[in-house]
């Protein structure tokens, strides 16, 4: 016998008896009152005496722990005697109970029949079942159906006799003190009395959670009960395919309540004492895991032959309730068994079709009724595939964006595929796929979505519902801005040039109209091509102003559409734009449209006030003009930002792009301007003068303001300082590994003989770092390429072989140690090569350098995923050049076969040239057909070598991997 008790607020205490698997009963007591209610069915003799004795005995124990206990009893020579009434064996019983901890422990003495009791515990599936089936069949739909049907009646006659009351009359046979305490006693019942359910019967989709006052330990308890009593072959479990359709709607009730279990780790829950054993995420996975295997148990019991009944609970909202679940949990596993779940859907529509339809009997309307039933199941379970499809479309991982499409297409083809109306699916999800491909940056994200694109064209032209709209065309000009790449600006143009005027774009009409008109987000969107796609010098500075311009005269002579009218954002996209562009004019440019903003906004138009953004950009735009007034326009710029006379107030990535513009100048008076600013706003900052502290980012400007002077000690003492104020927990200043790249860079420039051996033991401390945990200084293809090119330019001996260490030190710990940033690269063995190719000293160090030089030749030549490029090639002609004698024939045979693979890679540039011209003999050897002269080959020049010998050189871009200039300042990583 189980025994499970629940101490109400209203001083009742409920007894639930379960004995066996099917039968159960229930006793109230009201506290202080001395006689039991038996109801629901005859009660054993041994239940009826247990319950008299629990019910006095147990309530100290109720008010005192819980309100959830378990009484486990166990008879021992108990032989119940037929002719004694449940009543009379109440009479005479005693108990005594023992607290030992969290349980309780006694005996049940009544008619000298002793029972022991087990224990007690808090909380119990049995307890929960109890509850469970009193609350089930308070709130299952008939006996709704029956209470609103009675409360109906009451409430009419109630009605009616206040107004007889109201007239003065009484109605026959009818007395006012009975109507007020039957009316006294409905409302009670309707405000909430001991019988009144807290769960739902309602469906799996309806608002309300079932068994919301219960834990989720309580809910997984109750849960594995039910399930466990389907499992055979147990005494008293279910068979498979007689599940009734109360139980049936009891696992649907489950279902509801796990998948709509709000896991948020709020404090005022953990307070409540909910979720206090799981995390969010695995109170999150238990809940779908617990809602599908509801699920699934429904679906076996109806392949089990009771197809009728679990027809009627398994529904698209409930594959919509578990799929749900597990969205909200939000792992790439999660999503795709959210997928998978769609699959099993699939399945059980099969099977109820087929199943279904075979079991089914009676006359043809009610079969016609049944395949409307079925298609009706079809075509609403499309919004189970689109929550999925929008969990992709969300989704940040690689590879979503193709997972997106392919349920599209399934979706599609549910829908009626190319001959369907295309009803079921809307422009929403052709738009979400194609946003997702957006958000990618994948190179082919822009024709991606083009193509998409095509398809709802098509789907116009075919006279079909499904129509395009401007959220697509702008979706695909997005995709295209950030794809970025050399036709992102040009193909962006064309799709704006479609919605500008779709007849000559070859559009159907039925996209006519103003269906597609492009707004401010289409320009804008041409704006960050642009900016993505223009390359360095390019003019697309001044096609950005020229389509602020359009936009404009469009606003003018449109009767004022505010649709296409510019505002801030974008004239800051213009402002991108140019300093996207490398123009050496964007400094000047970019004042000229922050003065027009202001001339506007002065003017009235408040749309285009310049904000902080506005400020930032034209600062980081003058100082990338590496003028030599640069500093000083920044700082000029830095103070209208604190005149006040519009909102903006300078923040700390104004003052650092005013200490980007010192850094960038060069010389050592600007490194000294920009350490006095950082001191400056530190000071202001610790003294409470300012609210803007410097960051970490600040520091590294400063630190490469000092690189490229060349003053590695001033770089160090900076790093120290960073190190100290975060020991002291002034500020969150913890070097990074640009900061130590920056320190890196400042050796490799600086004249101290001993720079190659110091910047050698900074690298030592970062991988010293990297051991300890410390990810955010792990060293990087940077990091060695750089104390490489220390020592390629100093004069150490042995440094050679030095290098080639480096490099073989390198490829370990991306090999072997797994370490991705360590992966070398083509400028990495250019720098390796440079060192051999400027090896002094003894005849047998030049002769280990030129060795060492043509095994790391051949080894990048043999590297996967490497291109040899022209700065490569290059220095492998150098040092073939300078360490083989000029009558050797072996350095001509190594050189003219370096060139002939340069010449097929398309990487003879500038550099290559610059190493063949000391050679003029072997350099007119090899191009003997493009000398002027005719005589040597030191008038060659690129443009007159053939295009397929050059066009894969990138040269003119500031790179410092190439480590032949080192030029490049170090700043805040993108």
């Amino acid at each position: 016998f189980f025994f499970a008790i629940q101490y109400t607020p209203q001083h009742h205490v409920t007894i639930t008896i379960v004995e066996g698997h099917g039968y159960r009963a229930s006793a109230e007591n009201k506290m202080g009152c001395s006689n039991d209610k038996i109801g629901h069915r005859p009660l054993p003799l041994l239940a009826a005496a247990a319950i008299a004795a629990l019910s006095v005995s147990l309530t100290w124990a109720l008010v005192a722990s819980s309100t959830l206990m378990l009484v486990t009893v166990q008879v021992e020579a108990f032989s119940p005697t037929p002719s004694t009434s449940a009543a009379a064996s109440t009479r005479g019983s005693s108990s005594s109970w023992t607290s030992c901890g969290d349980d309780i422990y006694g005996s049940i003495t009544t008619q000298n029949n002793p029972l022991r009791v087990k224990g007690i515990t808090r909380t119990s599936p049995l307890f929960l079942v109890g509850v469970a089936a009193e609350r089930a069949k308070s709130a299952s739909p008939k006996s709704h159906a029956k209470k609103n049907k009675s409360n109906g009646k009451r409430k009419n006659n109630n009605q009616r006799k206040r107004k007889y009351n109201k007239r003065g009359n009484k109605p026959k046979g009818s007395s006012n003190t009975r109507s007020n305490k039957k009316q006294q006693k409905h409302e009670q019942g309707r405000k909430g009395g001991k019988h009144q359910a807290t769960g739902t019967a309602s469906s799996p989709s309806s608002r309300q959670r079932p068994y919301a006052d219960l834990t989720t330990d309580e809910l997984k308890q109750l849960t594995e009960y039910h399930l466990s009593q389907n499992i055979p072959p147990g005494d008293g479990a279910i068979s498979a395919g007689d599940m009734s359709s109360a139980r049936m709607h009891e696992f649907s009730r489950l279902l509801s309540s796990w998948a709509k279990l709000d896991f948020s780790h709020s404090e005022k829950k953990r307070r409540r004492g909910h979720y206090d054993a799981y995390s969010p995420r695995q109170t999150g996975e238990l809940a779908a895991e617990m809602a599908e295997q509801c699920l699934r148990e429904l679906i076996e019991e109806g392949r089990a032959g009771n197809v009728v009944r679990a027809a009627r609970v398994i529904t698209p909202d409930a594959f919509h309730l578990v799929i749900g679940a597990w969205l909200r949990v939000g792992g790439r596993k999660d999503l795709v068994h959210a997928g998978s779940l769609l699959d099993l859907m699939e399945q059980w529509m099969h099977f109820e079709r087929t199943e279904g339809t075979a079991g089914e009997r009676g006359d043809n309307n009610e079969k016609k009724d049944k395949r409307k039933e079925k298609k009706s199941f079809a075509s609403s379970s499309l919004k189970c595939y689109a929550a999925v499809l929008d969990g992709w479309c969300r989704s940040k991982f690689n590879g979503s964006e193709v997972k997106a499409e392919e349920l599209l297409e399934r979706m599609r083809k549910i829908g009626g595929g190319d001959d369907g109306d295309d009803n079921a699916i809307d422009v929403r999800h052709y738009n979400n796929v194609m946003n997702r491909m957006a958000t990618s940056r994948k190179p082919n994200a822009g024709s991606e979505a083009d193509r998409l694109l095509r398809k709802l064209i098509e789907s116009a032209e075919a006279g079909r519902p499904l129509l395009p709209d401007r959220n697509s065309f702008n979706t695909v000009i997005k995709a295209y801005a950030n794809a970025g790449g050399r036709h992102a600006a040009s193909d962006a143009e064309r799709i704006l040039a479609a919605m500008e005027d779709p007849p000559s774009a070859g559009l159907p009409r039925s996209l006519a109209g103003g269906r597609i008109s492009p707004d401010k987000i289409s320009y804008t969107s041409v704006l960050m091509a642009y900016a993505n796609g223009g390359g360095r010098g390019s003019d697309a500075g001044e096609k950005a102003e020229e389509l602020v311009g359009r936009m404009v005269d469009m606003y003018k002579n449109g009767d004022g559409n505010a649709e296409v009218k510019p505002d801030t954002v974008t004239y800051n996209a213009v402002l991108k734009v140019w300093g996207k562009s490398g123009h050496p004019d964007a400094g000047v440019r970019s004042e000229a449209i922050l003065t027009k903003m202001l001339e506007l906004y002065e003017a009235g138009d408040v749309d285009v006030c310049p904000d902080d953004v506005t400020f930032n950009s034209v600062i980081h735009n003058i100082a990338n003009s590496n003028g030599a007034n640069s500093p000083r326009r920044a700082m000029r710029m830095l103070e209208r930002m604190k005149s006040g006379l519009i909102s903006v107030e300078p923040d700390i990535i104004s003052y650092n792009s005013v200490l980007n513009s010192f850094a960038k100048s060069g010389g050592p008076e600007s490194a000294k301007r920009a350490e006095e600013m950082l001191d400056n706003l530190e000071k202001s900052y610790d003294s409470g003068v300012w609210n803007i502290r410097p960051d970490v980012y600040s520091y590294n400007i400063v630190i490469s303001a000092w690189g490229n002077c060349g003053d590695a000690d001033r770089a160090v003492a900076l790093l120290d300082r960073m190190t100290a104020r975060t020991n002291e927990g002034k500020a969150n200043l913890k070097p990074d590994v640009t900061t130590y790249n920056s320190v890196l860079h400042a050796w490799s420039q600086s004249s101290d003989r001993n720079a190659p051996v110091k910047a050698l033991g900074l690298l030592e401390i970062m991988l010293r770092l990297h051991e300890g945990g410390d990810r955010s200084a792990n060293p990087d293809v940077l990091s060695f390429s750089t104390v490489i090119n220390a020592f390629s330019k100093s004069k150490f001996p042995r440094k050679a072989r030095q290098t080639r260490d480096l490099l073989r030190r390198m490829k370990s710990l991306y090999e072997d140690g797994g370490l991705e940033t360590m992966r070398p690269n083509v400028y990495v063995y250019a720098a390796v090569l440079n060192a051999c190719a400027y090896t002094f000293g003894r005849a047998e160090e030049k002769e280990e350098a030129l060795k060492i030089g043509i095994e790391t030749y051949e080894e990048l030549r043999r590297s996967k995923g490497i291109e040899t490029n022209h700065v490569a090639y290059g220095s492998f002609i150098r040092v073939c050049r300078r360490l083989m004698s000029g009558s050797n024939s072996s350095r001509d045979n190594h050189i003219a076969q370096a060139f002939r693979q340069c010449c097929d890679d398309g990487q003879v540039g500038e550099y290559v040239l610059m190493q063949l011209r000391p050679m003029p003999e072997l350099c007119a050897s090899l191009m003997q057909e493009y000398i002027v002269d005719g005589d040597n080959g030191n008038e060659v020049s690129i443009e007159d070598l053939p295009s397929c010998w050059t066009c894969n050189v990138k040269e003119g871009k500031r790179r410092r991997q190439t480590m032949t200039a080192g030029s490049r300042s170090t700043g805040r990583r993108k």
